[in-house]
């Protein structure tokens, strides 16, 4: 995937070319997830006569700043160890609603509109196509609003107020009754259902059958 890069560098020195091109590579290695990245080197480094990646130590990714390790060499060559400071803006293509959609709606691919956006923000994981008609709305989706895991939830195999059958037993010996989920749920949810006018807890096993729980 073409990555695209968009270049600021807010310092002075005397290798600035071989270096640009060094610190343009190593961001493309560690930001390949992302379609597009742009960038800004923070001027946090002075009276250096030369500077290179520090392959030795950790890059780091906090939001949209990149912490880049580098050796820094003195008028003498005398090398320290140091952080370069890089502000990011990083695109990916983003689901972003193209109308309202309310709580507990199953989400259709024509509701959404594709956009390249800038998602260094973002701390939920964003809805990919592939998961898009896995889940419904957990909360009020408002238009223009980024499609991202904090607003959404699978689907449920089962839903309130569908008839079950709940399993128990022991030594191979299955005890069953019919019952009536209280709630929505997926494969190895514990719900509350009611049989007998009682009320029990079961974990799901499949849209048409619960083990008791308590």
């Amino acid at each position: 995937m073409k990555i695209l890069l968009f270049i600021l560098l807010g310092f002075v020195s005397v290798q600035a070319k071989p270096f640009e091109d060094e610190l343009k590579s190593y961001l493309q290695s560690k930001l390949g997830s992302y379609e597009k990245f742009e960038y800004q080197v923070v001027p946090t480094l002075s009276g250096y006569k030369r500077i290179e990646i520090n392959n030795d130590k950790s890059f780091r990714l906090v939001k949209n700043y990149a912490y880049v390790p580098v050796k820094v060499y003195d008028a003498k060559n005398n090398a320290s160890t140091s952080l370069l400071t890089v502000k990011l803006k990083l695109y990916k293509t983003v689901f972003v609603a193209a109308q309202k959609i309310n709580p507990n709606e199953s989400l259709s691919v024509s509701w959404f509109d594709s956009k390249l956006q800038d998602v260094s923000s973002f701390t939920s994981a964003l809805v990919n196509e592939v998961e898009l008609t896995t889940l419904r709305s957990r909360v009020l989706i408002k238009e223009g609003t980024v499609l991202s895991h904090e607003l959404v939830e699978l689907i449920p195999i089962i839903y309130k107020g569908e008839k079950v059958i709940v399993h128990a037993g022991k030594n191979g010996v299955d005890v069953s009754i019919d019952a009536v989920t209280r709630q929505d749920a997926n494969a190895g949810d514990v719900i509350s259902v009611q049989a007998n006018s009682k009320i029990f807890k079961a974990k799901v096993i499949d849209k048409y059958n619960l083990m008791l729980v308590e």
